[in-house]
């Protein structure tokens, strides 16, 4: 996802994640025609290589040393616990630098630009958001994956609210944008954008996030990705005129 934020003061960009594979992602940006010279940074939400995959060859693109945002635990291994495969980010540190990309791993919030922040590691504090089925290897022991490193952008638009854009949600998109409201100060939620990672979840997750979501009144709801056909089905019919359907390609002005 590209954001372009602009104030009277600055304009900045950046491009959340990097998609699967160099050729998905470089294919996508030449169709749109996007100019990666353009961008002023990378944001990665967590480290799958859904998510990483064409970081080095953005990186390239890009064509100059460019800060790329994350937690440090994209570094960890990372394995999805069905059929046991990986699915951490393909690239070490030193390829990645050697790329033109300035690690910056932190735990904590960053503030990116006038009004633009990452939430850096996000509380889990909802009972019906857990995460399941992914895996690490820590001091040489399997353990369960909680995704630490999972993050999203706020933006403040001025007038309006809170913009919250997460990848993938692995920490509950509620819990993240509770996370986000504590960490801003302010509670009203403008829009809700990105993956809220419900594919496949029961219908009781489904109606208790519908139900939060709801309580934040927000004007834009735009769920994508690992969303799931059956979630977004749900919550399009729930919020009506204030939902968006987002696919590749499509831009979405606030």
């Amino acid at each position: 996802m590209l954001l372009e934020a602009e104030t009277e003061k600055e304009k900045t960009t950046i491009l959340m994640d990097t998609g699967p594979s160099p050729d998905v992602t470089l294919h996508n940006i030449d169709k749109i025609g996007l100019d990666l010279s353009k961008v002023d940074l990378i944001f990665l939400s967590h480290g799958h290589y859904d998510h990483t995959g064409g970081l080095v060859e953005v990186l390239k693109k890009i064509g100059k040393k460019t800060p790329v945002i994350g937690h440090p635990a994209i570094l960890n291994p990372k394995y999805v616990a069905k059929k046991f495969r990986p699915i951490g980010l393909p690239f070490k540190p030193s390829e990645i630098e050697a790329a033109g990309g300035e690690l910056l791993l932190t735990k904590n919030p960053v503030k990116i630009a006038e009004n633009i922040w990452s939430t850096g590691e996000i509380e889990r504090i909802t009972e019906f958001e857990k995460v399941k089925g992914f895996l690490t290897v820590e001091n040489g022991i399997l353990k369960e994956d909680l995704i630490p490193d999972d993050q999203a952008l706020i933006v403040n638009v001025e007038g309006k609210g809170l913009v919250v854009i997460s990848g993938c949600a692995h920490a509950g998109i509620i819990n993240t944008v509770k996370y986000a409201q504590k960490i801003t100060g302010n509670n009203k939620v403008y829009g809700v954008l990105g993956g809220f990672h419900l594919e496949g979840a029961p219908q009781e997750r489904l109606e208790a996030t519908i139900k939060e979501l709801d309580n934040l009144k927000p004007k834009i709801v735009g769920p994508c990705h690992c969303t799931g056909f059956k979630a977004i089905n749900q919550i399009s019919n729930f919020f009506k005129e204030n939902f968006v359907l987002l696919q590749t390609g499509d831009v979405v002005e606030i």
